[in-house]
């Protein structure tokens, strides 16, 4: 028996070891602490170390906030908290003053809530000469919504207020830290990794069922660094969508793909019709929730998003053609990639699967051959994962963004970036008009319904620029924007980026269109009220009848 995997169960959902998730319920006896490092956890340690203030952190449930509250306490006393007090607040003596540490305010009464901001506000008004420091945690809507109804709390409410917008608002005497800013993917990846650290499957080597362990493949194949690391990208897809992901449910959907909700006494205690039923969980189906029993479903936060992008929905033909017919190609490259795919391991049934294709090719009419089908969304997911690296362009067609792979780019690349301005600008060109305009157009052209021409505005004029990465949490640049002529900003995450590329190519203006609709409508009717008319002359945009595609011209009036 592994310990590492009884570890993994508490996170299983359904398992009567699942409360032990929660920080409040950790024990110091317990053979696995999982810790990962964090860039908030070393910012708050030299934070108060070197130049303290107060900080509140605020978040979702499942951030993390009371795991960080316990690091900053045993770390900069030197001591274990064993047991949070009743009244979830505790002070810790340090070297540069005393830290008042609330580890979540919702937890309080509202009289207590009252007491304890206002004190943090004269802390902050004195400059905090007593050197008394505060960190609290608090739910965001909690927070916000006291501090609105207590006008003895206004100073506070607008400081606070001030740096939701804008993180660089924090100073010296109060830092707020949202982790719902910090980048999901970045812990999924320090995760994984933790997590299939060899040590911690060495019980696994001298294990009798281990071929017949799906549990034990799943390992193996996420040790994997390309498989690893395309599980990743998965994540940092929903982080260019703007979805976050608390590190409460990268941890519950991480475990599931691992071990599926399986323990080792089960897969101890397998029979034949138990080992098929285990077969459906390798790791590839597990991150898409395939086969996870509904009452479990609406825990895995992370899942109920990765439903949606589940590569083995999309039907492309070349890749399906492949996956039925690779073995006999006639190129030996492409037999010898086909053959490691379909491999003799539990998730496709020790060959099993290799078999009912080949049934299926001799036109075999047995209704078993035909369930082949029934099996094509596993195998493109076991594509997307464990092809090689030469396949690339091809697996990435499985992504249902089509332009999600050119949008990293531009995050990391200028010079991708500025290369996409002219085809943003045709795409907003389209959407703005929902006119097909001619492709010769580089100008950003602001048109209302009845097609007359507010503005138009040079290439030059409009700029393209990516969000910066920050130091005091882990940060990853998922967003751009489009700003015109210095003043009008548009926030350009994936789903606008997509919506505005596939316009730019001839796609159709309801693609997406209800995720975008009003962001654009809002950026395009900003641009309209900074306009000014030409009172003598009007521009229009109207159809070029010899070329079928609208062209502005000039109305004197």
């Amino acid at each position: 028996m592994n310990s590492f995997v009884q570890y993994l169960d508490q996170f299983n959902v359904l398992s009567p070891n699942h409360a032990k998730i929660y920080d409040e319920y950790t024990q110091s006896t317990d053979q696995y602490r999982f810790a990962i490092d964090t860039n908030i956890e070393q910012f708050l340690l030299t934070l108060f170390n070197e130049d303290p203030r107060s900080v509140i952190m605020t978040g979702n449930a499942g951030d993390g906030k009371t795991r960080l509250c316990r690091t900053i306490y045993e770390r900069i006393t030197g001591k274990q908290l064993l047991k949070w007090p009743d009244s979830g607040i505790l002070e810790a003596s340090f070297n540069k003053g005393k830290l008042r540490i609330v580890k979540d305010l919702s937890e309080l009464t509202d009289a207590v809530i009252f007491e304890e901001l206002q004190f943090l506000q004269e802390m902050i008004a004195d400059g905090h000469e007593s050197r008394l420091y505060y960190l609290i945690a608090a739910n965001e809507g909690k927070l916000t919504k006291f501090l609105s109804q207590h006008l003895e709390l206004l100073t506070l409410s607008q400081m606070v207020n001030k740096r939701f917008l804008d993180h660089k608002s924090n100073d010296k005497h109060l830092h707020l830290v949202n982790l719902q800013d910090v980048t999901s993917s970045i812990y999924a990846a320090r995760i994984m990794e933790e997590w299939n650290r060899e040590d911690n499957w060495v019980a696994c080597e001298t294990c009798t069922r281990k071929k017949n362990c799906v549990i034990q493949l799943n390992h193996r194949r996420l040790s994997q660094p390309l498989i690893r690391n395309r599980l990743v990208e998965q994540y940092r897809l929903l982080d260019c969508l703007g979805i976050h992901v608390t590190m409460r449910e990268i941890l519950i959907h991480i475990s599931y793909v691992l071990t599926g909700g399986l323990t080792c006494e089960q897969v101890m205690s397998a029979g034949y019709r138990d080992i098929e039923k285990h077969a459906r969980l390798a790791y590839y189906d597990n991150f898409y929730g395939v086969n996870m029993k509904e009452n479990g479903a609406g825990e895995q936060g992370a899942i109920r998003y990765f439903k949606h992008l589940d590569p083995g929905k999309l039907s492309i033909s070349s890749i399906d053609d492949y996956l039925l017919n690779g073995d006999i190609s006639g190129d030996n490259l492409i037999v010898q990639k086909h053959q490691m795919l379909f491999d003799d391991e539990i998730d496709l049934l020790f060959g099993y699967y290799r078999k009912l294709i080949e049934r299926y090719r001799i036109q075999d009419p047995d209704k078993e051959s035909l369930e082949i089908f029934d099996q094509m969304p596993k195998f493109r997911r076991k594509y997307f994962f464990e092809t090689g690296e030469q396949d690339k362009r091809t697996r990435e067609m499985l992504t249902p963004y089509l332009h999600f792979y050119r949008f990293l780019d531009c995050l990391k690349d200028r010079q991708t970036l500025a290369s996409t301005r002219k085809e943003l600008i045709q795409g907003l060109n389209h959407n703005f008009s929902k006119k097909l305009i001619s492709r010769g157009e580089t100008n950003l052209y602001v048109v209302n319904e009845n097609l007359l021409i507010h503005e138009s505005y040079s290439p030059s004029q409009v700029r393209l620029s990516i969000d910066e990465e920050r130091t005091d949490i882990d940060y990853l640049p998922s967003k751009m924007f489009i700003t015109v002529n210095q003043e009008t900003r548009l926030e350009v995450k994936l789903p606008v980026f997509e919506y505005l590329l596939r316009l730019a190519g001839g796609g159709l203006f309801v693609t997406l269109k209800q995720e975008v609709d009003i962001l654009l409508g809002t950026f395009k009717n900003d641009l309209i009220n900074r306009s000014e008319l030409d009172e003598f002359s009007l521009q229009v945009f109207a159809i070029d009848p010899n070329k079928g595609v609208y062209k502005p011209y000039e109305i004197d009036i």
